[in-house]
């Protein structure tokens, strides 16, 4: 089976895998809705577009209905997207639309070609702002609220299971991946809006997790974790301020991240991850 082929079964695999654990993510879900709609502030009617929903088990899509006149929710698995509106009421479903499937790293037809080296850098290079541009379209963005849904750690990881990290485009594949990712930001959120980040940055298997209690601010845990390297360093906050910074682009495009809460998402009974959102107020 094609690498990109096996990569969108994987990713529909893993949304199915996770429906049991529904009652598990309350207190994420909890955290980032609430984030998502201060994201909106005083605009009226906001538009929102969701960047790798899935299940929905992140969001309170009612919650959210109330406040946004549409919500667009984006994934490469769309029986997760159908499953998720139709648990909502008739309401809601009038305002959430689906875009799936959509390959939100844009390489996925093509990573088999790349695994084998059959790419220039000039290629590599132009793919973040291609696919960028090619994700605004297909979604008909701009929009006022972005929400990247702890969709990079997921990015990420395919380009490991592909090409392992010792293959040669490795290092700039990852990078590849986090500008195409913010290159999508940018272009999908409209001036004045916000792009909010929300990653997973560390994990119980590499500090323990079990004793943070419910609703605490972990912000402070996660200075702590970065200073020790006990972090996935793709989602380091401050590799990710340097990459806005030196695109031209982005620099453009985004001020300073503004780091908004950091707290422990329960993704199962046993997996646990330390996850953080940032605000990107698109100029």
């Amino acid at each position: 089976m094609p690498f990109g082929l096996d990569e969108a079964r994987q990713q529909v695999l893993a949304n199915s895998s996770a429906l049991p654990h529904y009652a598990s993510f309350s207190e994420h879900r909890q955290r980032l809705t609430s984030l998502t709609l201060d994201a909106a502030g005083a605009r009226p009617g906001p538009s929102l577009c969701v960047l790798g929903a899935g299940n929905c088990f992140d969001l309170d899509l009612e919650a959210l209905a109330d406040r946004f006149s549409s919500i667009h929710l984006v994934d490469l698995d769309a029986g997760a997207l159908t499953r998720a509106r139709e648990q909502t009421s008739a309401a809601t479903r009038a305002r959430v639309q689906l875009h799936a499937p959509l390959d939100l790293t844009g390489f996925l037809d093509r990573i088999d070609r790349w695994a084998g080296l059959q790419v220039t850098p000039e290629e590599l290079m132009a793919h973040p702002a291609r696919t960028a541009e090619q994700l605004r379209t297909a979604l008909s963005g701009p929009f006022d609220v972005v929400l990247s849904s702890c969709i990079l750690s997921q990015m990420q990881l395919s380009v490991l299971n592909v090409l392992g990290d010792r293959h040669r485009l490795f290092h700039a594949l990852r990078l590849i991946s986090n500008l195409t990712h913010w290159r999508t930001l940018a272009e999908l959120t409209r001036p004045g809006g916000c792009a909010l980040f929300a990653t997973d940055v560390s994990s119980n298997e590499l500090h323990p997790l079990d004793e943070i209690a419910a609703g605490a601010d972990c912000r402070p845990l996660l200075e702590n974790l970065v200073k020790q390297g006990k972090i996935f360093d793709f989602a380091d906050p401050s590799q990710i301020a340097a990459q806005l910074r030196d695109d031209p682009a982005l620099e453009r495009a985004f001020a300073t991240p503004d780091l908004r809460d950091a707290w422990v998402w329960c993704n199962g009974p046993q997996t646990k991850f330390l996850v953080y959102a940032s605000a990107l107020a698109r100029r």
